[in-house]
């Protein structure tokens, strides 16, 4: 039997109230895929972000991912790495860069169980490999919004995921920060992790190679390779006629 897609959606809507939100979505998705989610704010990209993180449940259709229906307790059994916008996160929670990553192990150990040898080896690691481990004691609040930012890659990192999501890594972040995470992001994927990366923000797209890019505004506008995907047509139809640099253009070809 062929491994399933990482995610497939299958006639797709999501409504907020009565507000339309995902319309018609319809989208399978590679294992080891890079994907770069692209669309303006208030296109969908965080809430398919979090339908796939099975946060949120669907009007009609559905999507799956690595063949089973996501949902929140399904998700502790099947981890999925997901890296919410950094806005969103309250940063001055009284924890130590250690204890947030620690807590992607959750999933793993259980409410009520300690961590063992192994977990904190784990953790350590992790660390490590986004270069926080020598800053494991600071309290979260204490560091940089970039620092801030590979914590949480840390924390769903711990969690062993195959699947990582991250919205709008970026943004709030000065330039050479964003180059260093978008870089990690690489070294990720290059593991054989499937990666998915939602943004409004197509410099991006100069920090980060993405094998494929789905170019959505609240249905899917464009799927495919970057060279085939990221024309001045398409862009100005995602991002409602705005024009952008013709550069872009076959970036990754």
């Amino acid at each position: 039997m062929s491994e399933p897609f990482a995610v497939e959606f299958d006639r797709f809507n999501l409504n907020y109230d009565d507000n339309e939100v995902l319309k018609n979505i319809n989208l399978a998705i590679p294992s080891g895929t890079c994907l770069g989610i692209i669309g303006p704010n208030g296109s969908g990209k965080t809430s398919l972000l979090r339908s796939i993180a099975g946060l949120i449940q669907p009007v009609s259709g559905g999507v799956k991912v690595f063949g089973h229906v996501p949902s929140r307790s399904w998700r502790h059994r099947q981890p999925i790495g997901y890296v919410p916008q950094w806005k969103s996160i309250d940063r001055e929670f009284p924890i130590s860069v250690y204890e947030v990553v620690m807590l992607g192990r959750t999933g793993h150990l259980g409410f009520f169980h300690s961590p063992k040898t192994e977990d904190h080896d784990l953790v350590k690691r992790i660390l490590q490999r986004v270069n926080m481990l020598e800053l494991a004691a600071r309290p979260i609040g204490q560091l940089s919004g970039g620092q801030q930012q590979r914590v949480f890659i840390a924390r769903a990192l711990a969690q062993e995921a195959n699947l990582l999501l991250f919205d709008e890594p970026g943004t709030g972040l000065d330039i050479p920060t964003q180059e260093s995470i978008y870089r990690l992001l690489e070294e990720l994927h290059e593991d054989g992790i499937t990666t998915l990366t939602a943004t409004h923000d197509l410099m991006a797209l100069e920090f980060h190679h993405f094998d494929r890019i789905l170019c959505l505004n609240k249905r899917i506008i464009a799927f495919g390779p970057p060279e085939e995907v990221l024309t001045p047509d398409i862009l100005a139809k995602t991002f409602s006629g705005v024009p952008w640099p013709t550069k872009l253009v076959g970036r990754g070809a």
